[in-house]
């Protein structure tokens, strides 16, 4: 496979992951007002995902896709920011084992909705006054267990290591041009702020997950123009 066929293929690729988060946003957001339900009480929580119960498990079951994906995305990346060199030197290694624990954490993030969440939400209706404070409680343990797995240390903390990782292989190689490696650089802390949450502090996950996801842009339509236009290796 030519590097012009194989940019354009993981161009194309990069560019349909981007995309893909805005299937379960449009799912889940017309559902349950995801995500800003996610922030919403488990007594108000619950009932909408009961109600909505199909529609939750395919927009997270798109998500877990989505999030699974990230195992294959992240790698491709940081190989085609090789370029001519091509040697898999400790900085991709290091690229390639943050983002695949990233995916993992990201996974076991949104298992909590199509588990434990949906097993509470179902119990809930029935459940008694007593017994729905306990459904509370766990709903807002399990809530806040797998955000944290899933959102601090999944689409934060192990994708700002990637994202580092991949932007200075970019930025010591030719395989992608230097700006993508200084963008990269630029939205690894934006990337990085929901760690703030852990310390009681507020963040934006809308301003977080817009910066990668438009460095995912930038970075599969560059290298689709690099296919056709000839400046592939």
């Amino acid at each position: 496979m030519t590097t012009s066929r194989s940019l354009f293929i993981v161009g194309g690729l990069v560019v349909a992951e981007a995309a893909l988060l805005f299937v379960p946003l449009a799912i889940l957001g017309a559902a349950i007002s995801w995500p800003d339900s996610l922030d919403f009480a488990p007594s108000e929580a619950l009932p909408l995902i009961f109600d909505q119960i199909g529609q939750v498990r395919l927009g997270y079951g798109i998500y877990l896709v989505y999030s699974l994906a990230w195992a294959l995305i992240g790698p491709a990346i940081a190989w085609m920011a090789l370029g001519r060199n091509r040697q898999m030197g400790p900085l991709f290694v290091t690229a390639v084992a943050l983002i695949c624990v990233s995916a993992l954490a990201r996974a076991i993030g949104i298992i909590r909705w199509l588990t434990a969440s949906t097993l509470l939400a179902e119990s809930y209706g029935a459940a008694t006054p007593e017994l729905r404070q306990t459904i509370d409680l766990l709903q807002s343990a399990v809530n806040a267990w797998g955000g944290a797995i899933g959102e601090i240390l999944g689409v934060s903390l192990f994708t700002v290591g990637w994202l580092i990782a991949v932007s200075l292989i970019i930025l010591r190689n030719d395989g992608l041009p230097k700006i993508l490696g200084w963008a990269g650089l630029i939205v690894a802390p934006v990337l990085a702020s929901p760690v703030v949450e852990l310390f009681g502090m507020e963040a934006s996950i809308a301003l977080s997950t817009t910066s990668i996801h438009l460095w995912l842009f930038a970075t599969g339509f560059t290298m689709i123009g690099m296919a056709l236009f000839g400046k592939g290796h």
